[in-house]
């Protein structure tokens, strides 16, 4: 389909005559049936595939709006007869297809070979400037029921001459009107896409209405990467026959374009009969005059894409001619889209660094647990041995000097089992890689191993454990498991920091749909400074009676890996020789409760 007849169905489809306008063409049709003798005229319009009757005089109700297929009327003109710019189609060659959708007067014809029959047909085809025809000027019934004489047809000539300007000038005026419309529409489309989170989810979303509001038969987008080199093209056309023409091959000149245009603001109009185009040298323009020949295109509309100073790339509109120039209204929308489309080309690039540095993270992080679970267990075989050899050597007889360094190497091979129990829990915990199968599980029973579990360190200790669970069950969605982890790690530490004579008390309850459980001390407290950092991995406390206790700084940063695996949440509330307050936010299970809820037991 040709850029022409493109134009004249879209345009045709969308326009319609306002009232102004029809009354100035019933002005029109009226004066030409007073003043050139006839009883009958009226104006016929182009709306496609179809003409419809705008005004009428002489005829009755019902004539205007009415249809006729435009295969119709360009069949009747083919066998008219010339008469300067009029075209008259006697009785005996109208069709019967023709005769069906006109109106014929009930009156008798005369005498004479220059008698007027009710059957023929005098009309002034409407051309404009591409030779499309856009209209009908008919007149019929002369008063005198003769045809026209030559003075009569002179008037008739003139009126056509005065119909011609009218209509093109309306026609011209309503589709500008309909063109600032449509490049209005799609700049609004084009706004409401960037809400999509990818560049080719936006164009996917925007490109048809572009294409079909600017006239065009296809267009590309060329997106720039951080170098300003072209990172890839997406091109879009209406056929299913098109193939993707090699873009490499002028990638130098429209790169260069794009940053100047970009900098000027300025879109180029670019065909073979508008080739001068700021910084383009005759020898790159017969280049590019050559690329679109070659892929079938006549004119193109090239819009850089950018945001702030930085051009990211240029979109073309694309036409299959240069008959119809791009219109100023165009080139401003064209631009503004091109603004529009640059904040999507940028957040596009944004969102694959950010996917770039997310994979890298990813990538390390799933090195640092393989490197994790290598050491763990390479180490843990060597560390057995060494420690079954120990306790062989402490059922012995030994003097007390050997005696005290085979206990100290058994108080350090237990700290080295902690470090790496607790290094494999939080590779486990920390895997990207590693699933999470949530299930119904009841906190209360969850808290009740962990305590039973803690008893003995609580009693060596001498710190006196004081449970606060209800009767009913508190279910939440999770890893039996890893809970029993992040409450042992929580209820333990409170334990280890807390002198003798201290208390822990361990609650929880719902709370705003939410299951909250408290763990309380009256230990040593926690620094504000120590606070900030207390759930890095590996972080030991800055203050002396926290650094004679041992520990492996990894307990509390296993807590947030396994909260955050739970869409949990977890506070303090401490201070230095006052005691900590820790409390833990689950969401809260709202299914059926069941009696057999999973615990934690060992």
């Amino acid at each position: 389909m040709s850029d022409d007849t493109r134009g004249e169905r879209r345009v045709a489809a969308a326009t319609w005559v306002d009232d102004q306008t029809r009354e100035h063409l019933q002005v029109l049709v009226e004066g030409v049936a007073v003043l050139a003798g006839f009883e009958q005229s009226s104006l016929t319009l182009s709306r496609g595939c179809d003409f419809e009757v705008v005004a009428a005089a002489g005829v009755e109700d019902g004539h205007v709006g009415r249809r006729v297929p435009a295969a119709s009327i360009e069949a009747e003109l083919a066998v008219a007869d010339e008469w300067g710019v009029w075209r008259f189609v006697p009785h005996d060659r109208a069709s019967a297809e023709a005769l069906e959708y006109s109106h014929i007067p009930d009156v008798p014809p005369l005498d004479g070979e220059d008698a007027w029959h009710p059957l023929d047909l005098l009309a002034a085809p409407i051309f404009d400037d591409q030779g499309r025809l856009r209209g009908l000027l008919s007149v019929d019934s002369p008063r005198d029921g003769r045809l026209p004489s030559p003075e009569k047809l002179e008037v008739l000539t003139q009126y056509a001459g005065v119909a011609r300007t009218l209509v093109l000038l309306a026609l011209d005026r309503e589709e500008l009107s309909e063109r600032v419309r449509l490049a209005g529409e799609a700049r609004e489309i084009v706004r409401k896409a960037l809400g999509e989170p990818t560049l080719d989810l936006v164009l996917e979303a925007c490109r048809s209405t572009v294409v079909a509001c600017f006239d065009a038969v296809g267009m590309w987008l060329t997106a720039f990467d951080a170098d300003g080199g072209p990172a890839r093209t997406t091109s879009f056309v209406m056929g299913e026959d098109y193939v993707v023409p090699p873009f490499s091959e002028i990638d130098d000149v429209v790169i260069r374009l794009s940053h100047r245009y970009w900098k000027d603001q300025y879109a180029a109009p670019f065909s073979r009969s508008n080739a001068d185009q700021p910084g383009l040298p005759p020898a790159d323009a017969e280049r590019l005059l050559g690329f679109l020949e070659q892929i079938g295109i006549g004119s193109v509309l090239f819009v850089p894409l950018g945001v702030g100073p930085e051009c990211l790339g240029f979109l073309v509109l694309t036409r299959v001619s240069d008959s119809r120039r791009w219109t100023d209204v165009e080139i401003g929308a064209a631009l503004d889209i091109g603004r529009d489309l640059g904040r999507a080309v940028a957040n596009a690039r944004q969102l694959e660094l950010e996917r770039a540095v997310v994979d890298r993270l990813r990538r390390l992080d799933s090195y640092r647990v393989e490197v994790v679970n290598t050491l763990g267990h390479e180490l843990r075989n060597p560390l057995f041995s060494m420690s079954a050899n120990l306790e062989l050597l402490a059922v012995g007889p030994l003097d007390p000097e050997a005696r005290r360094s085979v206990e100290a190497a058994s108080r350090g091979a237990s700290r080295m089992r902690a470090v790496i129990e607790d290094m494999l829990t939080m590779a486990q915990v920390a895997d990207p890689r590693r699933g999470f199968d949530p299930i119904d599980v009841d906190l209360r029973r969850v808290l009740r191993d962990v305590l039973q579990e803690c008893h003995a360190a609580a009693n060596a200790a001498e710190v006196v454990c004081e449970p606060d669970l209800p009767d009913e069950a508190v279910v939440v969605r999770g890893e039996p498991e890893e809970l029993f982890q992040l409450f042992s790690n929580l209820v333990g530490n409170a334990i280890k920091y807390s002198d003798p004579g201290g208390r822990v008390g361990v609650g929880v309850a719902l709370r705003d749909g939410e299951v909250v459980t408290t763990v309380e001390d009256t230990g040593i407290g926690i620094s504000p400074h120590d606070q900030d950092q207390l759930f890095r991995e590996f972080f030991r406390s800055t203050n002396p009676e926290a650094l004679a206790r041992p520990g492996t700084g990894l307990g509390l940063a296993i807590v947030a890996r396994i909260l955050k695996r739970h869409s949990g949440t977890i506070e303090l509330d401490s201070e230095r020789g006052r005691g900590t307050t820790v409390t833990v936010t689950l969401p809260t299970w709202t299914g059926p409760v069941a009696d057999d809820h999973v615990s934690a037991e060992r």
